[in-house]
C-alpha cells in the first residue's frame, strides 16, 4: 500500500510508479504496441472509408452522366413519357432512392419511382456537382442535347449501404486490434523477463548485501547489454565496497594495537611525571623554605644592623654640632665623610630590606588618589644639591593641568627620586628633567611621569638588564659611582604594584628618558592594597 505525504494511506487503483517492474514493462509494451495498432487501424478504416466514397462517387456520376444524356431528347421535345421511362432504369440500382428530371426553367418532367411524392425532388435543382450528407448522395448534372443544355438530372443516392460496409470494417478493425493487444501483452509479459529479471537478480543481491552486510556477494551477468554493463559495475563497486571494509578493518586493528601500545607509554609516562612532580613539588617547598629563610634573614639583619647604624649616624651628627660650635674644622670635615657614608650604607640597608619584602611577599602598598603636583612637590628641592653636584642642570616641565592618580606617596616618591639620583649621578655638566603629561589608549588612561638626562646613554643590550636585580650596565661605572643594583628592580616592582610601569628609551651618547606609567584615577573608583603575594607576578 502506497502511504502519501500526508500518511493516509492511498486508496483505489494504484499509480503507475507504485507497478512493480516487470508489470510496468508489460503495460508499456502493450500500451506502445496499442497505439500504434489503434493508430494503424484508424488510418486502414478512414483509408477504406475514402475509397468507398472515392468508388462511390465515380459510379453515381457516370450513372448521373447517362441518364442526363439519355433523357435528352425527351426534355427537348417535352416528351414526359420517354423521360420516366428513362429514369425506370434505376430500378435495377437499389442505391438509388429518388430521381428527377428537369426541362429548361425548372419544369419537372418525371421523377423515380412513380409513385414518389413530389416534396422528395427539390422545386430547384441547382448547380451541377456532388454534395455528401448524412444519410444520403446528392447529384446533380446537366442534360446536354448537341451541346445544348435542354434540362437537369437531380438524384438522391442512399448511403446505408456505405455506412454498413464501414461498420463492418470498423468490427473487424477492432476485432483484430483486440486479437493483436492480447498478443502483444503476452509478448511483452515473456520479453519483459529479459529486462526486469536481471535488475530484479541485482536487487535481491542489494537487498542480502544489506541485510547480512557481506559485500563478498556478486550479482551475475547474464547480457554483454547496457544491463550487464550495469551489472558489472555493481560488482566492481562491491569489489571497492569490500577492499575498502577490509582496509578499515585492519587499520581498526593496527589502531586497537596503537591505542594499546600508546596507553601503556602514556601509564608509564604518567607515572614518571608524578615521580619527576612530586620531585619539583618538594623541591619548590625547600626553595620556598630557602626564600622564606633568606627574606627572614635579611630582613633581620637589616633591622639588626640599621639600629647601630642610626645611632652611628645620630653620635655623628651631634659630634659635627659641636665641632662647628668650636670652629674645628679638620674635625668637622671627618666627620662629613663618616655621615656621608653611614647615611650611603643605610640607604643600601634599607634597599635590602625592601628588596627582601618583596621577594618574601609582604610588601603592602596603599594606592589612594592624589595629584600629580602634590606627589612631586618637594622632589626638586631634594634634588638640586646632587645636581650641583656634577654641575648639571635640573629642571621641571609641569603641565597647566594637574592630573589625579592612584598612588602610593611614599613608594612613588622613592621610585622617581631612585630614578632623579640615577639621572644626575651618571650626568656630568649636562641637564636633567622632570616632566608630567597624559597618555590615552586602548588600555585605559595614563599619567606619565618622565626623567630625560643628557647623559652617556644606555646600549641595547645593557637595558635587558636594567631591572634586573643585583645587576649594573657598567661595571666600571658601577666602581666609579657605587649601587648594588637593587634600585631599579625595586622601583619597577613598586609601579607594578601600583599597576602601572617603568619603561625606559636610551641610545649611547645622546642620553636617556625613564617613564613611569600610573593609572589615572577615576571617579568612583576604589583603591584597594596591594600586596605581591608572588616574586614572579612582579618581574
Amino acid at each position: 500500500m502506497t502511504i502519501p505525504p500526508s500518511g493516509i494511506p492511498r486508496r483505489g487503483i494504484p499509480r503507475f510508479a507504485d507497478l512493480a517492474l516487470g508489470r510496468k514493462l508489460t503495460l508499456l509494451f502493450t500500451v506502445v504496441s496499442g497505439t500504434a495498432l489503434a493508430l494503424f487501424a484508424g488510418a486502414l478504416w478512414e483509408y477504406q472509408s475514402e475509397a468507398y466514397r472515392r468508388e462511390l462517387r465515380q459510379e453515381m456520376s457516370t450513372l448521373s452522366k447517362t441518364l442526363a444524356d439519355s433523357g435528352a431528347a425527351a426534355l427537348a421535345f417535352r416528351d414526359n413519357r420517354s423521360a420516366a421511362e428513362t429514369l425506370a432504369v434505376l430500378r435495377a440500382e437499389p442505391r438509388v432512392s429518388a430521381a428527377c428530371l428537369y426541362r429548361t426553367g425548372d419544369v419537372r418532367s418525371a421523377s423515380y419511382p412513380a409513385a414518389m411524392r413530389e416534396s422528395v425532388c427539390p422545386s430547384k435543382p441547382g448547380p451541377d456537382g456532388i454534395i455528401f450528407s448524412d444519410r444520403a448522395l446528392t447529384i446533380v448534372q446537366t442534360s446536354r442535347l448537341q451541346g445544348d443544355a435542354v434540362g437537369q438530372l437531380w438524384m438522391s443516392v442512399d448511403l446505408a449501404d456505405l455506412y454498413l460496409q464501414l461498420r463492418r470494417l470498423g468490427l473487424i478493425c477492432m476485432g483484430a486490434l483486440a486479437i493483436a493487444l492480447l498478443l502483444a501483452a503476452i509478448v511483452a509479459s515473456l520479453l519483459q523477463r529479459l529486462i526486469s529479471g536481471p535488475i530484479l537478480g541485482l536487487a535481491a543481491v542489494a537487498s542480502r548485501v544489506s541485510i547480512d552486510g557481506d559485500y563478498s556477494i556478486r550479482a551475475r551477468r547474464v547480457s554483454e547489454d547496457e544491463l550487464g554493463v550495469l551489472v558489472e559495475k555493481f560488482n566492481e563497486m562491491m569489489e571497492q565496497i569490500y577492499q575498502r571494509d577490509l582496509a578499515l578493518e585492519r587499520a581498526h586493528d593496527e589502531l586497537e594495537e596503537r591505542v594499546r601500545d600508546r596507553t601503556r607509554e602514556l601509564s608509564d609516562e604518567i607515572a614518571t611525571r608524578r615521580i619527576v612532580e612530586q620531585d619539583l613539588l618538594t623541591a619548590k617547598e625547600a626553595a620556598e623554605e630557602s626564600n622564606r629563610a633568606k627574606g627572614a634573614f635579611l630582613a633581620t639583619m637589616s633591622h639588626e644592623l640599621r639600629t647601630p647604624l642610626n645611632a652611628i649616624i645620630g653620635y655623628t651628627e651631634i659630634l659635627a654640632e659641636d665641632a662647628t660650635a668650636e670652629g674645628n674644622g679638620q674635625v668637622l670635615a671627618d666627620l662629613d665623610c663618616v655621615l656621608s657614608a653611614a647615611r650611603h650604607l643605610l640607604s643600601l640597608i634599607n634597599d635590602i630590606l625592601d628588596f627582601s619584602k618583596i621577594e618574601a611577599g609582604r610588601m603592602e602598598i596603599h594606592p589612594e588618589p592624589a595629584t600629580a603636583r602634590s606627589v612631586i612637590a618637594d622632589v626638586p628641592a631634594m634634588l638640586q644639591p646632587l645636581a650641583r653636584k656634577n654641575a648639571n642642570e635640573f629642571v621641571t616641565d609641569l603641565p597647566d593641568e594637574d592630573y589625579v592618580v592612584n598612588v602610593d606617596a611614599m613608594r612613588f616618591r622613592q621610585s622617581l627620586i631612585n630614578l632623579l639620583s640615577n639621572a644626575c649621578k651618571f650626568t656630568e655638566h649636562g641637564r636633567v628633567s622632570l616632566g608630567v603629561g597624559r597618555e590615552v589608549s586602548e588600555s585605559g588612561n595614563w599619567i606619565c611621569f618622565e626623567v630625560r638626562d643628557t647623559g652617556p646613554g644606555i646600549a641595547r643590550d645593557g637595558i635587558e638588564k636594567l631591572f634586573k636585580p643585583f645587576s649594573q650596565v657598567d661595571s666600571s661605572a658601577t666602581r666609579r659611582h657605587g649601587g648594588t643594583g637593587l634600585g631599579l628592580a625595586i622601583s619597577q616592582r613598586f609601579c607594578r604594584l601600583m599597576g602601572g610601569e617603568i619603561s625606559v628609551e636610551s641610545e649611547p651618547g645622546k642620553g636617556s628618558t625613564f617613564t613611569i606609567r600610573l593609572p589615572e584615577y577615576q571617579d568612583g573608583a576604589v583603591a584597594p592594597t596591594m600586596v605581591n603575594s608572588d616574586m614572579a607576578s612582579v618581574d
